[in-house]
């Protein structure tokens, strides 16, 4: 099961790579910043519509994302 504190990290290094704020892509995805910024902090887990939202604000294919996260539960075993 992933943790959803990786699915934060992993979207927040995403977009601190991109320069933008919690703000800009939140407006940019097209969700409340609170709400986004449960979703970094690991309180609340992105639905796939979500996810797919948030991966075109960052101009990322959503499979990227989901490979990020995969690897970061995959480090987090081998710990």
């Amino acid at each position: 099961m992933i943790d959803a504190v990786w699915i934060g990290q992993v979207l927040r290094k995403h977009r601190e790579e991109k320069g933008m704020s919690q703000e800009v892509l939140s407006g940019l995805a097209g969700l409340d910043r609170t709400h986004y910024s449960k979703i970094e902090r690991g309180l609340r887990s992105p639905t796939l519509d979500t996810l797919f939202k948030i991966a075109q604000a960052l101009d990322i294919p959503p499979h990227k994302l989901v490979k990020a996260m995969e690897a970061a539960v995959q480090e987090q075993q081998d710990l």
